[in-house]
């Protein structure tokens, strides 16, 4: 059952909710279509959340619309990624962990529209080990969708962390 707000007929957060951790992202792209903004909005905020399983589908639901939907809207992706660094080196306070997995997301859906950004989502996240585990998986996530698109990356961020924890 989708649950929709009753104000304009769109998805609610709770049933963007519970079509991610369904896995249930056949409708992705048509609630994409209908509002960008909106899902975009709501399915970040999902990816903040503390329910690990949540967060992480939504990070593939991010994935899903940049595979289905980057070749139509590539500015709004590449804004997606551009606000994600933004939010790595944000000194206020807020700190967007999820960022290098968001941005590996966008990346991941639509290698051959965002390869550029692997670099760039590498240095801006190495140097901090907050973002680590998140920059791991999302090398990861990359990696996937095609073998060797990350090259050395993978080895050069667990060699970084075996160093730091020998420190």
């Amino acid at each position: 059952m989708m649950m929709k707000s009753r104000d304009k007929g769109r998805l609610s957060s709770e049933g963007l909710e519970q079509l991610l951790m369904q896995g249930n992202h056949a409708t992705l792209p048509e609630l994409f279509d209908a509002d960008p903004t909106s899902i975009r909005r709501k399915i970040t905020g999902l990816t903040y959340s503390a329910d690990e399983p949540l967060r992480k589908a939504a990070i593939e639901g991010i994935r899903f619309l940049s595979e289905q939907r980057a070749h139509l809207q590539p500015d709004f992706f590449r804004e997606i990624i551009r606000r994600h660094i933004w939010g790595m080196n944000d000194e206020g306070g807020n700190i967007d962990h999820s960022a290098p997995e968001i941005i590996g997301a966008v990346i991941a859906g639509r290698l051959d529209l965002y390869r550029e950004f692997i670099s760039i989502l590498f240095y801006t996240a190495v140097a901090e080990p907050f973002f680590h585990e998140s920059l791991l998986a999302a090398l990861t996530m990359i990696e996937k969708s095609q073998a060797g698109a990350t090259g050395e990356l993978i080895e050069l961020l667990e060699a970084e962390i075996r160093n730091r924890e020998f420190l």
